[in-house]
């Protein structure tokens, strides 16, 4: 082997695994970004949240070499708090953000990329990431609600099962007809039935969307799982401390749905069921018994934030109470603002909507807010996949005259009266809302809602302090680790010694650069990965080393000896290694978790060492013997020569 020309190889794959760490120990910049609404506040209110935020970074969470620009106390209409210092974590940035809402805009946080990540990765992190029991943080299970999604599917077809059922018993339709109407009940049918595998699929959707949404709220290194045997999905969240908002985020289920206001007479007598609701809740408020009427105790519930079961038990109530057939109509709430342009946004009146759902979040698409000057708010403006706009120009076609009801979540946010057939395939939803609704109302018909509802198994948390603790201990058994097997190695083996640490030191930095280069998330099995291949990574070299000796105890030159041990070797180390890595790649393929992050800590290790000992150290061999003339080598207590 040419050895001099080829050791420029692996000097030149250390180095660029060097470049490829640099992220890892240089300055970062990281731009807190400033909410707009902070600058428009009362001084008095401004100079109490700097305050706070200052005590609170001097005393939590400045490192050693921190420095943050402009300090908070001098403030003023700067966009962005630049900090600069080595180490920030995604769980200090997540910290900073969430306990401090009122100034630091989270969505907006930035960590600026060095040189090295806008030229080799286009600005993603190069950093190593830390898992949950490293740093920290929040982990969930949620179990899918299978028998609310039946039931939610169920509603968005009852109107084509009415259909379908009413052409089936037409005497005057042909057989083909029917034939038809009878195939594609028994399709409609089979979506119903929820076998294992329909469970999955559902779960998959469900796990996209929240990877989603959690990607769009900057959280970052989050883990979506699905959990096969409990039909549950697990989220992992490192660094994250705000709980409550998270879970909402996680949890939601709202959706945008077109429902048709109950016909004229539904009640019989000219009446409809909404009519003799407000008949009722007028005459209370005739008699001066506002606060007995059913709006304001819906709307108590609302602000006592009772949750979503008391809302949908008192709406069962009130179907109950004035004997409204669920099986066409459910009661809603219409949600609306007062007189004054910046009141609440709460519940005013109730409205009864049919039970089959006229268009759902399937049939839209593209959706976008934006400020409409004539009402002083915002609306939402979207465009309707193909069978949406079908479906949209036939109900208005046929209904015209009736209110088309809006829906959001569980919110009846509009409810616009049919004047004509509308054509098109474009829409829009006016609520007078503002700008922050219009988003969300917006990203929901975008990302999707969650096709079936999560109720949360287990929700267990892991302080910062535990993940420093971890990562303390991980590092101090790789370091003794490391030294120790370095001892043991210069001890026995003397110069050849030197060598295999060599390989060594190069096999853990091309090992973390490729880590790093995977994004790979690093947890506590991924660092007893990473221990392991220390132990092994320098096995080779041993089996390399006792074919040497063989030879040299035979007779053989220094220069025939080692290119005949490294030959001899070669196959028995590939077979060894080969097994191990079979072994790691079925824990890949088949475990997931803590199981997968050390298998891929294993299977990586394996290659990198397979490099620096069948390569590596072999050019560093050949250079002493065959160009520094290195001729008596001591492996084990006895030095061997020629």
């Amino acid at each position: 082997m040419k050895s001099a020309t080829w050791i420029f190889l692996p000097l030149l794959i250390i180095l660029a695994a060097t470049v490829i760490l640099y992220p890892n120990f240089a300055t970062r910049e990281l731009e807190l970004a400033v909410r707009k609404e902070f600058i428009s506040i009362p001084p008095e209110q401004k100079k109490a949240i700097l305050s706070r935020f200052e005590e609170r970074w001097n005393r939590e969470y400045k490192q050693s070499d921190w420095v943050i620009s402009p300090s908070p106390s001098e403030l003023k209409d700067e966009p962005f708090l630049l900090v600069k210092g080595r180490f920030i974590t995604s769980a200090k940035i997540n910290q900073i953000s969430q306990e401090n809402p009122e100034l630091i805009l989270e969505a907006k946080n930035k960590l600026r990329p060095t040189l090295v990540e806008e030229w080799i990765t286009k600005g993603r992190p190069l950093t190593i990431k830390l898992g949950l029991d490293l740093q920290g943080g929040m982990r969930v299970a949620m179990k899918g609600d299978f028998e609310d999604y039946a039931s939610k599917l169920r509603e968005s077809y009852i109107r084509e099962i009415e259909n379908l059922n009413k052409t089936v018993a037409d005497p005057s339709a042909d057989e083909k007809e029917k034939k038809k109407a009878k195939d594609r009940l028994s399709e409609i049918e089979s979506y119903f039935e929820l076998s294992p595998s329909r469970k999955l699929l559902e779960l998959e959707k469900a796990k996209l969307i929240i990877d989603n949404r959690l990607t769009s709220q900057n959280l970052t290194e989050p883990q979506v799982r699905i959990q096969k045997d409990q039909d549950s999905i697990e989220v992992s969240l490192p660094g994250v401390t705000n709980s409550s908002q998270i879970l909402e985020i996680i949890q939601n289920t709202e959706t945008v749905e077109y429902r048709l206001e109950e016909p004229e007479n539904s009640a019989g007598n000219g009446l409809t069921y909404a009519a003799i609701i407000q008949q009722e809740e007028n005459r209370l408020l005739e008699l001066k018994r506002r606060e007995e009427t059913d709006i304001v105790e819906y709307q108590n519930i609302i602000k006592q934030k009772l949750g979503k079961a008391e809302q949908d038990k008192f709406l069962q109530g009130l179907e109950e109470k004035y004997k409204i057939p669920r099986d066409k109509y459910r009661v809603f709430a219409y949600w609306a603002r007062g007189n004054h342009q910046n009141s609440a946004l709460l519940p005013r009146k109730f409205v009864v909507l049919e039970k089959a759902i006229a268009l759902d979040g399937r049939d839209m698409r593209d959706a976008r807010p934006s400020f409409e000057n004539n009402s002083f708010g915002y609306i939402v403006s979207f465009t309707l996949t193909s069978s949406g706009a079908e479906k949209f120009f036939e109900i208005t076609s046929q209904n015209k005259g009736r209110n088309l009801a809006i829906v959001w979540g569980d919110k009846v946010v509009s409810a616009p009266t049919i004047r004509s057939a509308i054509a098109g395939g474009v829409a829009q939803i006016d609520g007078s809302f503002t700008k922050e609704e219009a988003v969300d109302l917006a990203n929901v018909i975008s990302e999707g809602a969650l096709p079936i509802p999560l109720r949360v198994l287990e929700m267990r948390f892991i302080g910062p302090t535990l993940g420093i603790e971890s990562i303390e201990v991980g590092m101090k058994a790789v370091l003794i680790g490391f030294v120790l097997v370095m001892f043991y190695m210069i001890l026995i083996y003397r110069l050849s010694g030197m060598v295999a640490n060599i390989a060594l030191f190069a096999n853990i930095v091309i090992l973390s650069a490729l880590l790093s280069l995977m994004g790979f998330t690093l947890t506590l099995p991924g660092f007893a990965g990473i221990i392991l291949t220390v132990g092994m990574a320098v096995d080779a070299n041993v089996i390399i080393y006792e074919r040497i000796k063989e030879e040299l105890r035979a007779g053989k030159s220094a220069t025939v000896a080692v290119a005949q041990g490294f030959d001899n070797a070669f196959w028995t180390i590939i077979d060894s290694n080969v097994t191990t890595l079979i072994s790691g790649i079925l824990m890949i393929r088949l475990g997931n978790g803590p199981i997968k992050g050390f298998a891929i800590t294993l299977c990586w290790g394996i290659i990198t060492s397979l490099f620096t000992s069948l390569f590596l150290s072999r050019l560093v061999m050949d250079l002493l013997v065959n160009r520094l003339g290195v001729q008596k080598l001591q492996l084990g207590f006895k030095k061997l020569e020629s």
